[in-house]
């Protein structure tokens, strides 16, 4: 189970706090796990601490958050109006109905039905290869994560910025196989346990090997940055200065 030694290498390398998430679409429950009803962002927080999480249709406790995992089905007829009002009135998230629009206009298919559970826990402690690996980390981390990302391929990330936070941190990178970066969305930052420097970098589970490989040889991993003489020639003293220290 190689996920375990990337868990902990990773984890040294970044200086996280807590764990890398791992993310699990199944069809058979984990062998271990809490039996709370848990809104998925929560489950983020709790699964960085060493829970595992197994949210179903019945422990999914945000009807948002079961629709954008595939548990359920969206909203339709009264529902549908309720979230609306609740989006626009209520959160106070987009201002009406033309702003709801272009938004969910634009977003990647929901998986409905790929699923009886997904399984939120630590990435050490994931049973089967994780779908996704998501990190709550700070600007810095994330930097250094997509950078890593990066290093091997040249191929610039397709970051998506908007909708639910359960959408960016999991439909959007599990539809797509894009890495993505959420900053959150604002109802899900004032989740006690989220801190203000807290942002959510999800990498799809193939990308990992890559990030791991690229530790070693990129300055956003262990990589110690040299100055050419050729280069070091054109810098001015306190430049130079600056990128030694």
């Amino acid at each position: 189970m190689e996920w375990k030694d990337y868990a902990a290498r990773i984890k040294e390398v970044l200086q996280l706090e807590g764990s890398p998430v791992a993310i699990t679409f199944s069809m058979e429950p984990p062998a271990e796990a809490s039996a709370r009803k848990c809104r998925v962002c929560n489950a983020f927080l709790l699964a960085r601490d060493g829970e595992t999480v197994d949210l179903t249709p019945e422990s999914s406790a945000c009807p948002g958050g079961t629709w954008f995992l595939g548990l359920g089905e969206g909203p339709t007829g009264e529902r549908a109006r309720a979230h609306k009002d609740f989006l626009i009135n209520g959160e106070k998230l987009f201002c009406s109905l033309a702003v709801y629009y272009r938004i969910m206009n634009t977003t990647s298919e929901v998986p409905t039905g790929l699923a009886d559970h997904v399984i939120i826990c630590p990435l050490e402690k994931a049973e089967k290869r994780p779908d996704l690996v998501l990190f709550i980390c700070n600007a810095e981390q994330g930097c250094r994560l997509v950078t890593l990302d990066l290093y091997c391929t040249g191929v610039a990330q397709n970051i998506r910025m908007v909708g639910a936070t359960c959408y960016q941190a999991v439909t959007y990178p599990l539809t797509t196989g894009e890495l993505n970066v959420s900053l959150m969305d604002y109802t899900s930052r004032r989740i006690r346990g989220f801190k203000s420097s807290d942002l959510l970098v999800t990498v799809p589970y193939h990308r990992m090997h890559g990030i791991i490989q690229s530790i070693e040889g990129c300055t956003a991993g262990t990589a110690k940055m040299e100055i050419p003489d050729a280069f070091r020639s054109m810098l001015k003293e306190d430049v130079l200065k600056e990128l030694e220290d």
